[in-house]
């Protein structure tokens, strides 16, 4: 148990010096304001431990960019961090994402996001691969519950970002408030590779700025694990 705290310490220090906002895989579409910087670090807890950091900027125009480190994972009983370039079943790891969201304004309740994330898997014998997510989404607020959230949308991930099974999915994400601080949120990756999770929450905003997330990820495809999922994000400008 020490050695899981010590590495979640380890990621939480360290995972910040490198997705879009996420529910927990879904992107959210909220943009990051303008001249701000978004953190959200994502540990999930399986047979294996693995990191997924974003950090993002936004820069006006309902438009941010911004890196993502993810699939950062750490085995327990090898103690060391595990890389993959050449088993194309699983998605290469780690992964380090240039990432981009644009907004456009729809209706007073309904937006439209264009986001993508695209880089290669670090790699030390520099046996790099590229690896991509392209997506769109529809967002709509305060539908039937005050404050509530949901998106549905189309994606498309590379062999290297998915592993092997679905090239085209789609996915839908709901954060729909219980109390003023205890959010809900449901989501599911439709599909059958290496991304296709449902996922269930619960998320505490002691401040505003400060959401903590709790769930669990729900394989939708035999190959994938049951996972604990917790999540740290930082809103500067929320209020």
């Amino acid at each position: 148990m020490k050695t899981y705290f010590s590495v979640l310490l380890l990621f939480l220090l360290f995972g910040k010096v490198v997705a879009q906002q996420n529910f927990i895989n879904v992107p959210s579409i909220e943009i990051t304001q303008k001249n701000r910087l978004f953190f959200q670090q994502q540990i999930n807890f399986s047979e294996l431990i693995q990191s997924n950091t974003t950090i993002d900027y936004g820069l006006g125009h309902n438009f941010e960019i911004g890196m993502n480190i993810l699939g950062l994972n750490f085995n327990e009983k090898q103690k060391s961090f595990l890389n993959n370039d050449t088993n194309d079943r699983d998605p290469y790891n780690p992964l380090v994402l240039i990432n981009a969201l644009k907004r456009f304004e729809l209706s007073d309740k309904v937006d439209l996001g264009i986001g993508t994330q695209l880089g290669i898997n670090f790699d030390f014998d520099k046996k790099e691969s590229e690896a991509g997510l392209i997506y769109a989404n529809l967002f709509f607020k305060d539908l039937l519950i005050k404050e509530s959230r949901c998106v549905i949308g189309a994606c498309y991930n590379s062999k290297h970002y998915g592993g092997t099974g679905n090239r085209i999915g789609a996915w839908i994400g709901t954060e729909t408030p219980v109390t003023k601080k205890v959010h809900f949120i449901a989501e599911s990756v439709l599909g059958y590779n290496a991304i296709s999770y449902t996922s269930l929450a619960l998320v505490y905003y002691p401040k505003k700025w400060l959401p903590l997330t709790l769930g669990l990820q729900i394989p939708n495809t035999k190959k994938n694990a049951y996972s604990i999922v917790f999540e740290l994000t930082l809103i500067p400008g929320a209020n």
